[in-house]
């Protein structure tokens, strides 16, 4: 009780002698929480929000008046642009959605059926995990690999872990909690040498590293609007190729 008591009085006077020398006016913001939320935006993202809700407000696929179709120019114009970032073909293989969260459930819970086998990691967020922590009740087989101190994954220990009825890998990119960058390229070549889908959790890495879908194999690309794109919260986007079918 004593230390309790003497730590909250000294906390308090260094917050005090703080706001003296450093007044909140002068005080600049130092933000790290780019993880879970990038900011500032740039201005070009608040203008052409503002330009959206001022200048066109329509819903897009919902009207055939000058204003929806501004609307639809906007989302097929960002649709090609991400299929441009991401090596991908065909602009119409992506799928707007509310965030990478999101985006990773409609892709393991649409891919994965009873009796078939993925394979995952321990880096793997809670929008990974607990999906596929439900599907095992529901008949899924799920092996996860535990990565060493560093967040690192051992190669052999995935190739060892695919069965016959393997049907895809799931992995992040990299990891939100210490950094660590996941060797996707290699994890790409072992899903197509034993022909299993690919799903890559972009949620750190979209618009912070090159993704290239083609040269990585991937078969299902998640990623946010909000984080490294810049885009504003709501906003992500679930690419889906051609031979792969989801269930919705």
């Amino acid at each position: 009780m004593f230390v309790e008591r003497n730590y909250s009085i000294l906390r308090a006077r260094v917050i005090e002698i703080i706001n003296r020398a450093f007044p909140m006016r002068r005080r600049e913001m130092v933000y790290f929480d780019s993880a879970a939320t990038s900011w500032p935006k740039p201005p070009e993202v608040w203008q052409a929000m503002e330009h959206f809700i001022k200048e066109v407000g329509a819903s897009p696929g919902r009207a055939g008046h000058r204003r929806t179709v501004e609307a639809n120019q906007i989302v097929d114009e960002t649709r090609q642009l991400l299929a441009s970032l991401f090596n991908i073909n065909d602009p119409e293989r992506i799928v707007f959605t509310l965030n990478a969260t999101d985006a990773l459930n409609m892709a393991i819970k649409g891919l994965m059926s009873q009796g078939e086998h993925v394979i995952t990691s321990s880096m793997e967020h809670n929008s990974v995990t607990r999906p596929l922590h439900t599907l095992e009740s529901h008949g899924v087989q799920v092996t996860k690999i535990k990565c060493d101190r560093q967040g690192k994954i051992d190669l052999n220990q995935v190739e060892q872990a695919i069965r016959p009825n393997t049907r895809a890998i799931v992995l992040t990119h990299a990891s939100n909690v210490v950094g660590t960058i996941m060797p996707v390229q290699d994890i790409g070549r072992i899903a197509a040498k034993h022909n299993i889908h690919f799903v890559l959790d972009a949620a750190q890495t979209a618009g912070i590293l090159n993704i290239d879908v083609k040269r990585l194999n991937v078969s299902v690309l998640t990623f946010p609007g909000h984080k490294g794109l810049m885009g504003p919260q709501g906003t992500g986007g679930l690419f889906i190729r051609e031979d792969v079918n989801l269930r919705t």
